[in-house]
């Protein structure tokens, strides 16, 4: 979405949005809305159909999950909480960086490289759980990331939130990143 956001100041789309829309804030938190709803169907889309071949596969093949059904189908809903919350910062951050290609980069970068290189400070590795990335952790139930560092380094795994903790934390994110960027773009010119 970030990249969906940054190609309206590439193609110059977004001139002709701020001359038909009273003000920038309001077609920006359009935008927000729409992609936190989008990104609440496609989180329901992938979920469902994640779940649809958990659950198909295991039956075929006559395997137990390790977890009740109603255990997953919570997992599940937590996806798709975490996907529109990403959704959001996607493109709260498309609008800070206006550059299609800037924006994706910075927020690729930012979770794949800062926040998994801070897992493997000790001592700074106390702070992932209240970074997005360990939020939407907590959210998921995901310790993949944080048990493989932890095996690797030899630490102590890092305990992440209470999902309720890490729901309130990721949204809590996306919405100072949401209001950052109504307020940013008022300041700035389009071309």
């Amino acid at each position: 979405m970030a990249g969906r956001v940054g190609a309206e100041h590439r193609h110059q789309t977004i001139t002709t949005t701020a001359l038909f829309v009273p003000g920038r804030w309001q077609a920006l938190l359009a935008k927000l809305a729409v992609h936190a709803v989008a990104g609440l169907g496609y989180g329901l889309l992938s979920a469902a159909m994640a779940g649809a071949a958990l659950f198909a596969a295991a039956t075929a093949k006559g395997i137990t999950l390790g977890l009740p059904a109603g255990a997953v189908l919570v997992l599940l809903v937590r996806i798709v909480l975490a996907m529109a919350a990403y959704m959001l910062l996607g493109v709260a951050v498309g609008a800070l960086l206006p550059n299609q290609v800037a924006a994706p980069a910075v927020l690729g970068g930012y979770f794949y490289l800062v926040e998994t290189a801070l897992l493997m400070v000790p001592g700074a590795n106390v702070l992932y759980p209240y970074l997005p990335g360990g939020a939407a952790a907590a959210l998921t139930g995901f310790t993949y990331l944080a048990d493989a560092v932890a095996t690797q380094t030899g630490g102590a795994a890092v305990v992440l939130l209470p999902a309720w903790l890490g729901a309130a934390v990721l949204l809590a994110y996306a919405l100072l990143a949401a209001l950052v960027a109504i307020a940013a773009p008022l300041r700035r010119d389009i071309t």
